[in-house]
């Protein structure tokens, strides 16, 4: 696996294709919790989707109940890979506000995952890989360590 595969879509290769149509129709409708799917959510659900060659739909289906989507998740594997893309979708516009934090929060309970520890783990885990790639782009920027380097 090639490492901007990775970073596109973390662990979703061990996933069913099925596991991964119920986890795009969940990330759409997370997206679009604050009723506004920003352009870099959008951007992180294109190429979601076009990484796994899936129909995308960015308007959030009308589902009373979870249930049917989460049921896919028939593994403790499955439930932490779905929760972690969730997180690492809710970062995308810079922040894991509280309404994304309730729905995961939410979410996680109805997979039967209700250790607190377990969801802060997750939100370490990819909050580290973003600040560890926005460490990266920092270093990448020409005038920040050019100067550094010269000393200056």
């Amino acid at each position: 696996m090639k490492l901007h595969q990775f970073a596109v879509s973390g662990f979703a290769y061990k996933l069913t294709q099925a596991q991964r149509e119920s986890l795009l129709k969940l990330l759409v409708n997370m997206a679009a919790i604050d009723h506004d799917i920003s352009v870099e959510e959008e951007g992180f659900l294109i190429e979601w989707a076009t990484e796994w060659q899936l129909p995308l739909e960015l308007t959030p289906e009308e589902v009373e109940d979870d249930a049917v989507l989460l049921s896919t998740f028939d593994s403790f594997a499955a439930k932490i890979i779905a929760l972690q893309e969730m997180v690492k979708l809710s970062y995308q516009d810079g922040h894991f506000g509280d309404e994304e934090r309730e729905k995961v929060k939410l979410l996680s309970i109805k997979l039967g995952i209700h250790n607190a520890n377990v969801i802060n783990g997750i939100n370490r885990w990819v909050r580290r890989w973003y600040d560890w790639h926005f460490e990266g782009e920092q270093m990448l920027e020409v005038d920040t360590w050019m100067n550094l380097a010269r000393g200056d």
